[in-house]
């Protein structure tokens, strides 16, 4: 019996305080209040030929004071969008709304007894083309470094490879290509893909503004491979028999270009004007190799030889 008392009180207290919190609410509707929305923009009557080159906002955040029933009818459960018609403020190349009129076009949003304190835009003036676009190529630029022991394999790749641009006619008469920001990565130990955007253009938009720039890296292999020595400048009737006739050289490779990787174009000479600075041995020199094998260096300085003539 207690219990059921008891419960009735908390009950009846509950009651009182939702009633109290009822008029409140009612008493709050009928006060000035402020408050932020985000209202958006609809362009009505756009025709498909048109391309905005720099694009109107999606939203505009508006303050605004009224009484609490209107800005909860208006903005809260209302549907907060601003629609302006694309020919009433277009020509030649020009979309143009005054501050006065967007003004007057959010107030109406929100009701004749609004008042508005602040708008993140007060006016709107962008430029549009009936033009095609024209696709051009993207360059990346870039400074890279790989990480010790690795090397970076050829260019760095954006993707997609081209873009299109959308312009004025000069803009599109005279571009050749876009460029990427410039964008720096260091000590990289593996491959890497980087979002860059498009560096920007007066009169131009690019589609997309935003590229993937990949860069491939593969680790560096030792190999070692005999070379054969060559002699330069033997006087004729001459001939010089070298001990060892073969040197070893040693060299990296990408690891993907391991089996690829060949010493065919190196080039190993003793030189016969060297005699008379050693009677016994002959310095070996590496004289030209394949730019695809890196850091390469003799195993070997030195050779024993025979003078003979012939």
């Amino acid at each position: 019996m207690q219990a059921s008392t008891g419960f009735k009180k908390t009950l009846t207290y509950l009651v009182f305080v939702a009633i109290a919190a009822l008029f409140w609410f009612i008493m709050a509707l009928n006060d000035s209040v402020q408050d932020n929305f985000e209202v958006k923009v609809n362009l009505y009557n756009v025709p498909d030929s048109v391309t905005f080159i720099n694009l109107p906002p999606e939203k505009i955040h508006v303050m605004v004071r009224d009484q609490g029933a209107n800005l909860w009818r208006n903005g809260v459960f209302g549907d907060a969008t601003v629609n302006i018609n694309f020919a009433d403020f277009s020509g030649d190349g020009r979309f143009v709304v005054r501050r006065s009129e967007l003004t007057a076009a959010l107030k109406s949003v929100f009701g004749a007894s609004a008042s508005l304190l602040s708008t993140s835009v007060d006016s709107l003036s962008l430029m549009y083309t009936t033009l095609p676009g024209k696709r051009v190529p993207v360059e990346v630029s870039a400074d890279l470094t790989p990480a010790t022991g690795k090397i970076i394999m050829g260019n760095p790749v954006a993707s997609p490879a081209g873009v299109v641009v959308y312009g004025t006619r000069n803009v599109l008469d005279t571009i050749t290509r876009v460029y990427t920001e410039h964008f720096s990565r260091h000590n990289l130990e593996e491959n890497t893909e980087v979002p860059v955007r498009l560096r920007g253009m007066a009169n131009a938009r690019f589609e997309p503004s935003t590229v993937k720039v990949a860069v491939e890296v593969d680790p560096l292999v030792r190999k070692q491979a005999s070379v054969n020595v060559a002699v330069h400048h033997l006087p004729e009737g001459m001939d010089l028999l070298l001990f060892p006739s073969k040197v070893q050289v040693e060299y990296y490779v990408p690891m993907s270009k391991f089996d690829a990787a060949s010493v065919d174009k190196t080039g190993v000479a003793v030189d016969y004007l060297d005699l008379d600075k050693n009677p016994r041995k002959l310095p070996v020199r590496l004289t030209h190799h394949n730019s695809a094998l890196l850091n390469m260096h003799l195993l070997t300085d030195s050779v024993e030889y025979t003078l003979v003539r012939n």
